[in-house]
């Protein structure tokens, strides 16, 4: 067998021009192959060079093959080859496709009325003080605690890929040596010194096929077709929550998503001084059951909840009482799908975890009480071009008289900034300028009013920046 030198040159060429790094899994296939055929072609050479006619150009063309041959085993070992989910990569010596996601985030605050650093450096119009009562106005604070990190990863198998998911970030208030004391005192501690935060879990689960097992979003809670908003805590009127639940999610080709999940339940009750039930607990999980589907003008979903109340003190007092609500939201795409609409609408009795600000229930001594309350949330995005939109949310919710109410202003629970509230507002105007792919700058304006059940009025006025810088 005759090799020649232009055939050398052309196979030389055609080994190193295939690509080193971020290859797909045909890449990686293509460049093993290449590897079997210069072997095969090796051991042709090998064989050559024992006939007399080839014993001096074979020993030659044989070291090129070989030499070609290390340079392509070099770079099949540093080769990253890409994986099966987006912006990721094969684990080396596995099946398993690796994302490495998060963002570096700074938010600058700054609060013209109702002073809330106390609460949270977020949005909290459900606690802003009374107005006419003693309140600093026109504080402003500076926090990159909503840095995030999170891993994410998939593996194939028989029956479906297996995916995994872990995600935390800093927005944690840090403890001082009194377990007991958060918040401010907390908050005021770090700022002096070090402006640390622990880090805490937000999501971390497992999903095969349709069945997911872990803590993330609440199955009763809508993230996709939620508003955009430069605050963290978003709307009021919104439900905001995440924790650890078994789901399982049935895709069907015509009719959508059906969801039923069974999530982790708290009894949380107020007492007639307002502080927390001790011996309230749940036998039960909380049960969600949940449709979606998309259409061609947009997306809808309908949920549904039911939660178990119950109190015993452990000598003979077994009280319970069922909460219930239901949810629906509607993602509408406007002028061309350039924009679009959210919208959202949730009532219950006794879910007050759920919603972004409502206390929930309480007990009377001989009675469990449920809070009967409605959110609404309508958002509009404007995307004035790839690198501008501009977000317009109001969110606002109201509690509606019961044996709820009536127990709170008998108790006294109805006024002050920590009173309990007739109605909400909250209006964000927001803006957004994405100038490079991974990059974000928000600037928004939030105002908003409260009004307990005396009657008492507490407003809100701020304007939050923030700056985000993602990497995945």
């Amino acid at each position: 067998m005759k090799v020649s030198t232009t055939t050398l040159a052309l196979l030389a060429a055609g080994v190193l021009s295939l690509p080193a790094f971020g290859q797909t899994k045909a890449d990686f296939d293509e460049m093993r192959q290449e590897i079997q055929r210069l072997r095969q072609e090796l051991n042709a050479l090998k064989a050559q060079s024992a006939t007399p006619a080839a014993a001096t150009a074979a020993p030659a063309a044989s070291n090129a093959v070989t030499e070609r041959i290390e340079q392509l085993e070099i770079k099949q070992k540093d080769a990253v080859v890409l994986g099966d989910i987006g912006n990721s990569f094969r684990l080396p010596g596995s099946e398993t496709s690796l994302r490495i996601y998060g963002f570096a985030e700074l938010n600058a605050v700054k609060e013209f009325k109702g002073d809330n650093s106390g609460n949270d450096y977020s949005t909290a119009i459900q606690y802003a003080p009374i107005n006419g009562s003693t309140t600093r106005n026109g504080v402003s604070y500076l926090t990159a605690r909503t840095t995030r990190f999170g891993l994410e990863a998939s593996t194939p198998t028989a029956y479906g890929p297996l995916g995994i998911k872990i995600e935390g970030d800093f927005n944690n208030e840090p403890r001082t040596g009194n377990s007991a004391v958060n918040g401010s005192a907390g908050n005021i501690y770090t700022q002096g010194w070090t402006n640390s935060y622990n880090f805490r879990l937000r999501q971390g689960y497992g999903q095969f096929g349709g069945l997911l097992i872990g803590q993330t979003w609440s199955t009763f809670m809508d993230l996709d077709n939620s508003p955009e908003t430069v605050d963290f805590n978003g709307p009021i009127g919104s439900t905001s929550i995440r924790q650890p639940q078994i789901r399982y999610a049935y895709n069907t080709k015509d009719s959508g998503t059906f969801t039923v999940a069974l999530e982790n339940s708290v009894s949380y009750m107020l007492d007639n001084t307002g502080s927390p039930v001790l011996q309230g607990f749940s036998k039960m999980p909380d049960l969600v059951a949940r449709w979606d589907k998309s259409f061609d003008w947009g997306a809808m979903s309908l949920r549904g909840i039911s939660q178990e109340f119950r109190v015993n003190d452990g000598a003979g007092m077994d009280l319970s009482k069922r909460g219930y609500g239901l949810g629906t939201t509607a993602f509408v795409k406007m002028r061309d799908a350039k924009d679009f609409l959210s919208l959202a609408l949730t009532y219950g009795e006794g879910i007050g975890r759920y919603f972004n600000g409502v206390e929930g229930a309480a007990f009377d001594g001989s009675n469990i009480l449920l809070e009967k309350v409605l959110g609404l949330v309508v958002g509009y995005q404007y995307k004035a071009s790839d690198s501008w939109r501009a977000n317009f949310v109001l969110g606002a919710q109201r509690n509606y008289d019961n044996a709820y109410t009536a127990f709170a202003t008998a108790n006294g629970l109805d006024v002050g900034q920590y009173g309990i509230n007739r109605s909400i507002y909250q209006a964000h105007v927001g803006f957004i300028y994405n100038p490079i792919k991974s990059v974000d700058f928000g600037a928004e304006y939030i105002f908003g009013q409260r009004e307990t059940l005396a009657g008492q009025k507490g407003d809100l006025s701020r304007v939050n920046l923030s700056a985000k810088y993602y990497f995945n």
